[in-house]
Formats: structure tokens, sequence, C-alpha cells
């Protein structure tokens, strides 16, 4: 029930087909390292700021955040998109993006 209403509250006692039929289970086809982030949100964790290490090869720091606040939106978790937004808006106007291989600051901003 946490930042209801949203996608799971109206999936299992909104008006979807499913839980007229009693349904208790969903697929989700969402990226499953993210889910774990919003798993633990929608328990009831803080989940920001997000731990810096086992980053799957395939994000980036920010490229994490960004679609983490994609998901947030997915699954119309409005307070978490703006605590999300909240960090965005923070490294965007302090000009910090991810650090290169070398240590010093890519000269890239990104927007989401």
């Amino acid at each position: 029930m946490r930042d209801a209403p949203n996608y799971f509250t109206a999936f299992f006692e909104g008006p979807f087909q499913e839980t007229s039929e009693g349904v208790r289970e969903m697929t989700l086809y969402r990226d499953p390292y993210l889910f774990k982030f919003i798993h633990l949100y929608l328990s009831g964790y803080e989940i920001l700021p997000l731990p810096k290490d086992n980053i799957p090869s395939y994000l980036s720091e920010e490229s994490r955040l960004k679609n983490l606040l994609l998901d947030a939106r997915f699954y119309g978790l409005d307070a978490l998109a703006e605590e999300l937004e909240a960090v965005v808006s923070r490294i965007e106007r302090s000009g910090n993006s991810e650090e290169a291989q070398d240590g010093t600051q890519e000269g890239e901003r990104w927007k989401v």
C-alpha cells in the first residue's frame, strides 16, 4: 500500500479483470535488477542513496538512476519518482556526472 494508488494496488485491488478472478500473482517484463529497488521501496525501506557497488555491466550509475526513475513512473510510484527527480536535479545543478576511468569528471551532463 506504500505510495498508493499505484500499478500494484490497481492490479490487486482495482478494476483489472485479474482482480475479479482472484489472481494473486503478476508477471512483469521489467529489469529484475532495478525491480529489487522497487521491491525494497514498497517494503518500506529507504533506497536512496543507491549503493555504488554491484551495478550490472549493462548499466552506468547514471543510466541506473534514469531507468529506476522510468520504472517508478511506470509503476505509478509518484513519491519515489519525486525523490529520484530531486536526485537527478541536484546532479544536473551541480554539473557532476559519473567520474571517468582516470578519476577526472566527464564534461557531459545528462537529463532524465
